[in-house]
């Protein structure tokens, strides 16, 4: 054993520094059309902490884009006139041939030095050099272990320049849930001050009769420049998913209205559902967003969401809405719908398309193209919105073996990986993980817009999580604050969520990134992308979801952040409908953020000196909860 600890001892600095050389090459994608053009590869330099040493997958193999004559800070993608066939995904051997060559080549000398210990357990050098980096003795593991980490990929090379949420990112933000560190806990609200939304006492969309509705995902009507909630002559204009408690084929899109600066929760008015009352179950409407137009009129994007074959075929759609105000009756209605149509569903290349997602779904898979969210930079407008990768850099089996997913040191992602593949749960949700956040860019007319181009994802999250929802952009002091919301159990680490909903008793989180530009380069905030964790039990009425951040007037350093409050179908108990939140402020700092412990009146889009309502935020978990509501899985057993 004393001989083989000094082998590994002996092993030359030179030959480590030879590994996180061939993984810490930066893809340079200034001429990327539409994943057709090469990418070239480039060693930069780096030093590496021989014990702990951490890979950035922050900016490892990311493609940085320069700035090209056609649009000085915008990555291009392909338009969608272009045939999937034209699309050829790059030759990533090819583009390693040289690198992988002069990679073996370093390791003539030190080969020989370790040559009885590998071939002893049949590992190859860049396996043995990852382990004698994390500390591992390979005699220590199985032989079955020996042959997984034998098929990792150290060279995987990212073809869309997207940022990566990491296995180890994913991590962090579990452990700030666990940790429930104020900075990112969502607040605690008053449970007794909670109530129902009076305006959802309204017509149905599908029954056309009265009903006591439940809202969830609801977004304002916003300047697109700025994110700012927009003042609509005199009023804020809300669009919300309603629908009928315990009806889950009940969900359509509803305009609801109140005026400009009123947050008084009982003030907010329904004018009806968006296309009227014929709704059906078959044919859904899910989260977007809206902007105001040129001429006035309201430019919505929402999920068509088509159940005819018993699946979720969702589609990317946008509608022209013309309104009709009454101010001296306080009414609000929709006077005419026009050039209703699909805008995107998918390419395959960038993003999965319903047929490719349909062709190998086996009921474990996510599919997703929903969530819209409009922002105009210099005169053109673009939509974020929550994918799935397509062909590009596809989910399946050979993500699991890819070391640039895991993002953590040699150490953890050796372990994670060992714990990833020795479950087979954790197994096939790796297979399945390829959650992206996507943007493309308009063009058309404002009223009846076009897909004009589709460009590589912002982010996504290959191995590791297969949801992540409700994307929106911030603009603010010169930079792009990206947010998302997510589940954690739609993500890989079995241990880690279960964890969270045996001590939280929820699993909930908005994450973060920033980004000097709007089409790339985007970091995670707090290191993880953590900004918010949830921190009650879904079955309490105040468990919360859906956070959507929109900027706070006058101030550069703050949002706040809109959420609906108590899960569907009487959760936490009879007569306790999903409802609209109080809202509450998170203050950024750069590329770090905290969460203030101030709460508005519930429904509060316009934050102003008098949206502070200090009785809906408290400071103990007691006061958040409910007589009857269960308490085994929540933090309240440990007051």
């Amino acid at each position: 054993m004393k001989k083989k600890n000094a082998i590994i001892t002996f092993i030359s600095v030179a030959t480590l520094l030879a590994l996180f050389d061939v993984n810490d090459r930066v893809v340079h994608a200034d001429t990327i059309r539409g994943g057709v053009d090469t990418i070239a590869t480039t060693n930069k330099d780096n030093s590496t902490d021989t014990n702990q040493t951490k890979v950035d997958n922050k900016s490892t193999n990311k493609a940085v884009i320069t700035d090209t004559a056609d649009d000085k800070n915008e990555q291009k993608g392909h338009s969608t006139d272009m045939e999937q066939d034209k699309q050829p995904a790059v030759d990533t051997k090819n583009n390693n041939t040289e690198s992988n060559s002069s990679y073996n080549q370093s390791y003539d000398t030190s080969y020989y030095l370790n040559n009885t210990y590998q071939d002893q357990y049949q590992l190859n050098n860049q396996a043995m050099e990852t382990l004698t980096l994390a500390g591992i003795d390979p005699s220590s593991l199985t032989e079955n272990q020996r042959v997984e980490i034998n098929k990792i990929d150290f060279n995987a090379i990212d073809k869309d320049g997207s940022t990566k949420w990491t296995y180890d990112e994913y991590s962090g933000v579990a452990k700030k849930m666990l940790s429930q560190d104020t900075h990112y806990r969502v607040p605690y609200f008053n449970a007794k001050k909670i109530k129902n939304m009076p305006a959802t006492v309204t017509r149905d969309a599908q029954t056309g009769k009265k009903a006591e509705l439940e809202i969830w995902d609801s977004w304002p009507v916003q300047n697109d420049k700025t994110g700012k909630v927009f003042n609509y002559k005199g009023y804020q204009l809300m669009i919300a998913m309603m629908g009928i408690p315990n009806d889950w084929k009940d969900g359509h899109i509803y305009l609801l209205y109140n005026k400009y600066n009123d947050n008084n929760f009982n003030h907010w008015k329904c004018a009806g559902p968006i296309f009227g009352y014929k709704a059906t179950p078959v044919n859904q409407e899910w989260s977007g967003s809206a902007t105001v137009n040129k001429d006035g009129s309201i430019q919505l994007f929402y999920a068509d969401v088509d159940t005819s074959e018993g699946t979720n075929h969702q589609k990317i759609s946008t509608v022209n809405l013309k309104l009709k105000v009454n101010k001296k009756k306080n009414i609000i209605t929709i006077a005419k719908r026009s050039n209703r149509h699909v805008l995107f569903e998918g390419d395959g290349y960038w993003y999965q398309t319903y047929k490719q997602w349909k062709d190998k779904n086996k009921g474990a898979d996510n599919t997703c193209m929903r969530d819209a969210h409009v922002i105009s930079v210099k005169g053109k407008r673009y939509l974020i919105f929550e994918a799935s990768t397509g062909m590009a850099n596809y989910q399946g089996a050979d993500q699991v073996y890819k070391w640039q997913n895991y993002g953590g040191t040699a150490k953890e992602n050796i372990e994670n990986f060992l714990k990833v593949t020795a479950d087979e749960d954790m197994t096939s949700r790796a297979t399945w993980a390829n959650a992206a956040i996507g943007i493309l860019r308009l063009g058309g007319k404002e009223n009846n817009p076009k897909v004009a181009e589709v460009l590589p994802p912002l982010v996504t999250s290959l191995m590791v999580s297969d949801e992540i929802e409700r994307p929106n952009i911030i603009p603010m002091n010169g930079k792009y604050y990206l947010f998302a919301t997510t589940r954690l159990n739609h993500g890989t680490a079995d241990d880690l969520w279960k964890k969270a909903d045996a001590e939280i008793g929820d699993n909930v989180a908005m994450l973060g990134w920033v980004s000097d530009h709007l089409t790339y380069g985007y970091k995670p905030l707090n290191g993880d992308a953590a900004v918010l964790v949830g921190s009650v039990p879904f079955n309490w009425r105040t468990s919360t979801y859906s956070y959507y951040a929109v900027p706070v007037k006058g101030k550069s350093n703050e949002v706040l952040v809109t959420l609906y409050m108590t899960n569907r179908g009487f959760v936490p108990g009879p007569g306790k409908r999903s409802t609209m939140a109080p809202a509450f402020l998170v203050k950024i700092n750069g590329e770090t953020t905290e969460v203030e412990q101030v709460a508005t009146n519930q429904g509060d889009w316009v934050y102003d000196r008098k949206s502070r309502n200090k009785s809906m935020v408290v400071d103990n978990i007691a006061d958040a909860h409910l007589d009857g509501e269960p308490i085994e899985h929540s933090l309240l057993k440990k007051v």
